[in-house]
């Protein structure tokens, strides 16, 4: 009798859950012939009250063939009074269903960084479609420009931008890679400022250039970093391993390849009327261009020259940063991390960072002078 109640049980289970499934609504899901996938967003800042915002959407146009010819890509454009709106009127432009998980790369204008930081980023943190892992980036002279230009080596379905910031395309140190995540906390934080690259495009639009970044700090200011001082914020952060030093003085002109680096940075504070960021630097090395002789039995000598050289370059940026008041290397979030908290270390630190003395101890090593001898 049990047995039999069990199985009418079971098999009244398994026809109301048929019956529920039956009468499902159909889900979100489109196939991939109903949408077209965003690559990168724009933004730019119009002088329009009403319509503040013009935004860019860049889309890949699906081909049926790698070798077929014609137009690749497809743009948007839209101004509206908010990022919300602007899209949804876009959507009125194409017949298929914008796709925004793809979209890895996101351009404001220069003029946005004049307002409000938290709301502009705002829409992008909220869309559950828009990765984190985005990269955020200044276009010059507009986010428009930059988005509708089409390097000639770019190919059908990719895009120059992601080869430019995600490390496999392009190694370099004069770029400065920017995620959305970390922009956000960077202007969330107190103690560090966002710093973005820079992109510009040229008149006619196939090349666009990054070897610049934009500092910003909470009162709007911003500091630009022409490309040397972008390599040397690369090499403090950490972010580049790899860089050319240009070693001129009286006796030595040669310029060396530094193929691994690392940095450390020490606060001390015992003294607050005079604290010092201590910053010792490692690096190795080789000589890979020289205008005099170089003798391999003088590596030391050139070594020491190269050391000296990198202690003046990290102390100019670091000056320049102290005088313009800005701390992209985040100075400010390791004296709250390493001492006991209380409500007022921010406030303490505003009153010690223009005070604060450097000392950048820089060790090259070089293990040759080249193939040649």
């Amino acid at each position: 009798m049990k047995k039999n109640i069990q199985r009418l049980g079971k098999s009244f289970f398994i026809i109301v859950a048929v019956s529920v499934l039956l009468f499902q609504s159909g889900c979100g899901f489109k196939d991939i012939d109903k949408r077209i996938f965003v690559l990168s967003i724009g933004v730019d800042h119009t002088d329009n009250e009403e319509r503040p915002y013009r935004v860019i959407l860049k889309l890949a146009v699906p081909s049926g063939s790698i070798k077929q010819s014609g137009t690749e890509y497809t743009y948007l454009v839209g101004e509206s009074e908010s990022f919300s709106t602007a899209i949804r009127n876009l959507k009125t432009q194409t017949d298929k269903e914008l796709d925004f998980g793809h979209a890895k790369v996101i351009v404001f204008g220069e003029d946005i960084l004049h307002h409000e930081l938290e709301e502009i980023m705002d829409f992008f943190l909220r869309r559950r479609d828009i990765q984190l892992v985005s990269w955020v980036a200044i276009g010059q002279p507009s986010a428009e420009n930059v988005l509708k230009a089409e390097p000639e080596s770019e190919m059908a379905g990719s895009h120059a931008l992601f080869n430019l910031f995600d490390q496999n395309g392009v190694e370099s140190p004069l770029v400065v890679t920017t995620y959305l995540f970390d922009f956000r906390r960077r202007v969330l934080e107190r103690g560090i400022d966002p710093i973005l690259p820079v992109l510009f495009a040229n008149e006619d639009k196939k090349r666009i250039d990054v070897n610049r970044a934009i500092v910003v700090n909470g009162n709007k200011k911003r500091v630009e970093l022409n490309p040397k001082q972008t390599t040397i914020y690369n090499l403090l952060s950490n972010n580049s391993k790899r860089f050319d030093v240009r070693v001129k003085n009286d006796d030595l002109n040669f310029t060396v390849a530094i193929d691994t680096s690392n940095v450390h940075f020490h606060i001390n504070t015992e003294t607050k009327q005079k604290p010092i960021i201590k910053m010792d630097i490692e690096m190795v090395g080789i000589i890979q261009e020289a205008d005099v002789y170089t003798d391999s039995s003088k590596l030391q000598t050139y070594s020491k020259a190269t050391s000296k050289t990198i202690e003046e370059d990290v102390l100019e940026v670091l000056k320049k940063f102290l005088e313009e008041g800005v701390d992209p290397l985040g100075f400010g979030v390791r004296y709250k991390a390493t001492r006991l908290h209380n409500n007022k270390r921010n406030e303490e630190w505003q009153e010690l960072y223009p005070k604060v003395t450097f000392e950048v101890n820089a060790k090259a090593s070089l293990k040759s002078t080249g193939v040649i001898e």
